[in-house]
């Protein structure tokens, strides 16, 4: 399946349309994402624009990378497409957020940019939030308690 916008039957003016999608429909891995991703979609149509901002927002199925136990992360990102109407003389436009559809055409298909951003919406770092006092909300192990493993680890290294 595929996330796609019937472009033929907008009317001119502001639209939403909430979305609900799984791994599968996006082509992710299997325990990519918790449950399904909320998709908003807030659509601008003009005579041969249509402008689209998206929010992206679920939860992550992630390992940590201190404790190596698996956690859910919260995730929210946005992003902004424009489409606008090739015609015959036009040249291809450059900017990542601009794309061009021919006047004939009645869909576009989002499901590659909306995989794109929940990838991207990895952290680097995978690690659950930190509660007040400095411990893991996941695990509940401390910055101390890592340390310590690793002081442990280079005496053991070093003999």
């Amino acid at each position: 399946m595929a996330i796609k916008i019937n472009i033929g039957t907008l009317n001119e003016g502001n639209e939403q349309i909430e979305l609900f999608t799984d791994n599968k429909e996006l082509g992710l891995p299997e325990n990519f994402v918790k449950n399904d991703v909320s998709i908003l979609l807030e659509l601008y149509k003009t005579n041969h624009q249509l402008d689209v901002k998206i929010k992206i927002s679920g939860f992550l199925k992630m390992e940590c990378d201190r404790c190596l136990e698996e956690f859910n992360k919260p995730f929210e990102t946005e992003a902004e497409i424009v489409y606008v109407q090739k015609t015959a003389r036009e040249e291809d436009i450059n900017e990542d957020y601009i794309r061009t559809y021919n006047p004939f055409m009645k869909t576009i298909d989002l499901t590659n940019d909306i995989k794109e951003m929940i990838i991207l919406a990895v952290p680097m770092k995978k690690l659950p939030e930190e509660n007040k006092d400095g411990s893991c909300s996941w695990c509940g192990k401390t910055k101390d308690y890592w340390n310590s493993i690793l002081i442990r680890r280079r005496i053991k290294i070093k003999k």
